[in-house]
């Protein structure tokens, strides 16, 4: 008997201690594989996310050139000594993605909101235009006037139904 102890204890050594058996193996593969499809789906996740903070960050700044458009339209009505609110009047409420205005940086007016035309980088500045880098941006700007002052509404549109809203009032502070 003690001879059969010794032999099982050889066989039980040489055979069931030297490595991993193959549903060992395949477990701990499972492990693994979950492991990284788990960091796979964040790492993706964190992308997307980032994506989506840089065009709301991009489309915020954006909104306020517009109303910086209108405020620079005001003042320079101001120093030529024309009514404060030359030109600004024209654009009226918007009703949805069809009326307003639209200027560039650049703009001494406003001009009629067009639906399909988006914003381009060329040379470092957001203008409309078809030179340079498309954006997926498009800018509306709205003004209500309310005797002496405007309200102004910028919406800015994006690609994926997307849409950031900046609004201000501008004042007659001359009245």
């Amino acid at each position: 008997m003690s001879v059969q102890f010794k032999v099982s204890k050889y066989f039980f050594k040489r055979f069931f201690s030297k490595g991993f058996t193959l549903i060992e193996t395949l477990v701990s593969l499972m492990v693994v594989s979950i492991a990284f499809l788990g960091i796979y789906s964040a790492a993706a996740k964190y992308t997307q996310q980032t994506k989506q903070v840089k065009d709301t960050y991009v489309a915020s700044l954006l909104g306020q050139e517009g109303i910086e458009i209108v405020r620079n339209i005001r003042d320079t009505n101001w120093v030529s000594a024309v009514s404060w609110d030359t030109g600004l009047t024209a654009c009226g409420s918007c009703s949805g993605q069809t009326n307003g205005c639209q200027a560039d940086y650049n703009d001494t007016i406003l001009s009629t909101y067009n639906n399909g035309s988006y914003l381009w980088i060329n040379n470092g500045f957001y203008e409309y235009g078809s030179s340079g880098t498309m954006t997926p941006y498009r800018r509306q700007i709205c003004i209500d006037a309310d005797g002496n002052i405007l309200h102004v509404t910028v919406n800015i549109y994006w690609t994926g139904n997307r849409q950031t809203t900046i609004k201000e009032d501008l004042y007659n502070w001359k009245w």
